[in-house]
C-alpha cells in the first residue's frame, strides 16, 4: 500500500505514517484504544498476526530508550524506571539493543521483508549518533548510581544492555565495573553480585576479552546454588519460564518445571568454534543434561544435533582443555542417550 492509501484506511494523516516509519513519532506516543483500532485495520489488509505478536515486546523497547532519553542525565531515580520493573528476555533485549548493534533479533528474522522503495532505506532502527550516546550515558550513570543501593535489577541490566556498546569508553567502562564487581563479591559471591558480575564478564568476551567470562565459570558456578541459579536464568532467558519476574529471586526459589528442550537447542545453536559466550554456553549445556538425565532420551532429533555440533566443535582444534572435557562429556551422554 501506498502512504496515502494507508493513512485513509487508518484515519490519520501521510505525516502520521511517515512518522511512524521513520521513528521520529514512538509507538509510545499512541493511545492504547488507537493502537488496537489500527492493529485490526493492519491485519485485514494482510498484517501478519505474528509480527503483532512482537509488539508488546517493541512497546516496552520503545519505552526503555524513550526514558533514558527524556531523563535528565543527572536523574537516577529508579522509581517508574522500565529496567526496574521485570527481569528481561533476550527477545525484548535483542529489540532495545537493535538500534547499537544493526543485527536484527532472531524472531523478528521471518516476519520482516525489505519492499522495493525509491531511495534509501534504513535497514534497522536508526538512533541519532547525539541519542545513542545519550543512552549510553544514561545506562553507565544509572548503573554508577546504584552500586550501594537495593535497585539490583535495574543496576544489573543497564550493565548488560552497556555490553552491546562497542564504543571503547564502554568497553574500558565495563572491565573497570567487573573487576570492582569480583573485588567486592562475597565468596560464594550473593545473586545480586553474582548477576552483575555475569552481564560484564559477558559483555567483555564479546569484545575480545574472555578471562572475564573463564573467571565467571571457575568461580561463579562452583557451587550448586549457583548453577541452578545459571540454569533458571538461561531457562527464562530463551522463556522456557513463562511466568514474568520482577526480581531475580526466581532463579533460587522454587523446584523447576520447566523442561529444558527449548534451552537445549538454543544452546546447541550457540556451541560454536569461535563463539564469544562457548565456554558458559558448554558448561551450561553440560549441566543441563546432568539437570535433565532423559531429555536427550526424549527428543532423538535434538540428540543427533548435539553429537553432530559437539563432534564438529572438538575436531576444530584450539579449545580450552576444560572446555574440551566438558564437550566430550555431553558427546558420551549423547552416545548414551541413543542406546
Amino acid at each position: 500500500m501506498t502512504q496515502t492509501a494507508l493513512a485513509e484506511d487508518l484515519g490519520v494523516d501521510v505525516a502520521s505514517i511517515q512518522a511512524w516509519e521513520s521513528g521520529r513519532r514512538p509507538l509510545t506516543a499512541l493511545r492504547a484504544g488507537d493502537l488496537a483500532r489500527y492493529r485490526i485495520h493492519l491485519l485485514r489488509q494482510g498484517a501478519s498476526p505474528a509480527l503483532f505478536g512482537v509488539l508488546p515486546d517493541a512497546i516496552e523497547a520503545d519505552l526503555v530508550i524513550d526514558h533514558a532519553l527524556a531523563t535528565d542525565r543527572h536523574d537516577s531515580a529508579a522509581d517508574r524506571h522500565p529496567l526496574a520493573a521485570t527481569v528481561h528476555r533476550r527477545d525484548l533485549t535483542n529489540l532495545i539493543t537493535w538500534p547499537i548493534t544493526g543485527i536484527t533479533p532472531t524472531h523478528l528474522r521471518p516476519l520482516l521483508s525489505q519492499p522495493a522503495r525509491r531511495g534509501p532505506v534504513a535497514r534497522h532502527p536508526v538512533l541519532l549518533a547525539r541519542d545513542q550516546a545519550a543512552l549510553l550515558q544514561h545506562l553507565v550513570h544509572i548503573a554508577d548510581a546504584h552500586q550501594e543501593t537495593a535497585e539490583t535489577l535495574l543496576r544489573r541490566q543497564a550493565v548488560y544492555l552497556l555490553s552491546f556498546d562497542a564504543n571503547r569508553q564502554t568497553v574500558d567502562w565495563l572491565a573497570a565495573e567487573h573487576t570492582r564487581a569480583m573485588r567486592h563479591a562475597v565468596r560464594p559471591p550473593d545473586l545480586a553480585s553474582w548477576m552483575t558480575i555475569r552481564s560484564s564478564a559477558i559483555g567483555l568476551s564479546r569484545y575480545g576479552q574472555p578471562d572475564a567470562l573463564s573467571d565467571f565459570v571457575r568461580l561463579g558456578l562452583a557451587d550448586h546454588q549457583h548453577e541452578v541459579a545459571n540454569l533458571a536464568y538461561w531457562a527464562y532467558w530463551v522463556g522456557e519460564i513463562t511466568e514474568i519476574h520482577t526480581d531475580d529471586r526466581f532463579m533460587t526459589t522454587g523446584a523447576p518445571t520447566w523442561n529444558g528442550a527449548t534451552l537445549l537447542a538454543h544452546l546447541i545453536n550457540r556451541v560454536t568454534p569461535g563463539a564469544d559466550q562457548i565456554e558458559l554456553n558448554v558448561h551450561t549445556l553440560a549441566h543441563l543434561l546432568l539437570a535433565r538425565p532423559n531429555l536427550l532420551a526424549q527428543r532423538p532429533d535434538l540428540r543427533q544435533r548435539t553429537l553432530t555440533t559437539v563432534s564438529d566443535t572438538l575436531d576444530s582444534g584450539g579449545l580450552r582443555p576444560g572446555i574440551r572435557q566438558e564437550l566430550s562429556n555431553i558427546a558420551y551422554a549423547a552416545r548414551l542417550a541413543a542406546r
